[in-house]
């Protein structure tokens, strides 16, 4: 299972193609930016940091929007279209939003589902193919719908921006687009087929699996017969691929490092298998893997199993990783992944090990 996956990773042939890889694991999770050009350098050969931004900010064959559990992903931008239409298959009717407190202490007043359509039809007609910032937008949203949920709009955005994609920052601010303005030749697409379309995705990229799995990877319940399926045996465990879809490939020798919220960690939800017990403890001892688990941390995988964790910091001519193994690795192939994520980044490395 574990060969199987990472081969669909793109974890041990890699991959000449940004937008392929990006089809091929059902999105690169970007709620950090960093982490998702790390994802991808790790899976494409022969790229740089500024060949993903050309991708997103120039060429726009990449995308960047709120999709998988309402967090931002990379997407090829030709079916950005097919995940929009996924999550409204399964966002059920819409619904007032109670009183909220933001960050700073401030209620702000609950908000009908009549205000709530009002507002997001207005958010709608604001954004266009030029980006704006987040500012920009709700000035244009009080313009049009007045003025009751100002306060609202310019602290949590995130309530009316439901089917929106990213354009290029401006300095460490956010900009939004509207997608059928900014992505050439889109096209709505049915929800059902769209579900269909994501889950059969996921099972390709991530099973043999079970639905439980999918709902925690997709954020919903789906049922699997919605595609075609047979059920196998892994291990002593029932579980689903996508009919005829049974090879398991013959296991590979790889040394990788996988940065924060990597798609394999994310898809792979059996983390027991995943995550050695000397690892685990690796994990609970690190402050972000303290709170969120190991989608929080940085992997050192061997053969697709967590050997242990990495840090990086990034100066203005190298890079610096440090890692902390829980077993054994091959130093050569570690050495590797360092000079390759250097080059991505276009500085030196720096590696240390203890």
């Amino acid at each position: 299972m574990r060969t199987r996956r990472l081969a669909r990773s793109a974890l041990t042939r890699r991959s000449s193609s940004l937008v392929d890889v990006a089809r091929q694991v059902g999105g690169v999770h970007a709620q950090v930016q960093a982490s998702a050009e790390l994802q991808l350098a790790a899976r494409v050969d022969g790229v740089t940091q500024q060949d993903v931004r050309a991708a997103l900010w120039r060429d726009r064959t990449l995308v960047k929007a709120w999709t998988l559990r309402g967090t931002l992903h990379l997407h090829p931008a030709d079916e950005l279209a097919v995940w929009f239409a996924a999550n409204r298959a399964v966002a059920g009717a819409p619904q007032a939003l109670p009183a909220w407190p933001d960050p700073n202490g401030v209620v702000h007043p609950p908000v009908s589902v009549a205000e709530r359509a009002k507002l997001q039809a207005a958010t709608w007609e604001a954004l266009g193919g030029e980006p704006l910032l987040r500012e920009q937008v709700a000035d244009e949203v009080v313009r049009r719908a007045g003025k009751k949920h100002e306060g609202r709009l310019r602290s949590g955005f995130a309530f009316f921006l439901t089917e929106t994609c990213q354009g290029p920052p401006q300095g460490n601010k956010i900009t939004l687009v509207r997608p059928d303005r900014w992505i050439e030749g889109w096209r709505d697409v049915d929800e059902q087929e769209a579900l269909g379309e994501v889950l059969r995705r996921y099972l390709y990229a991530y099973g043999p699996s079970r639905p439980q799995e999918f709902r925690a990877w997709f954020g919903a319940d789906v049922p699997f017969d919605l595609v075609d399926v047979e059920q196998v045996d892994v291990e002593g465990r029932s579980a689903f691929v996508l009919a005829g879809d049974k090879e398991f490939p013959n296991p590979e020798k790889s040394v990788r490092l996988l940065p924060e919220y990597d798609v394999y960690v994310m898809g792979f939800r059996e983390r027991e298998q995943l995550v050695p017990e000397r690892v685990r403890a690796q994990v609970a001892a690190h402050g972000r893997g303290r709170y969120e688990g190991p989608a929080g941390v940085r992997f050192l995988m061997v053969d697709g199993v967590a050997a242990g964790l990495w840090e990086r910091k990034k100066r203005a001519k190298e890079v610096e990783i440090a890692v902390s193994p829980a077993t054994r690795f091959n130093r050569k192939a570690l050495t590797a992944e360092v000079a390759r994520f250097a080059t991505f980044l276009g500085v030196e490395p720096a590696l240390t090990v203890g």
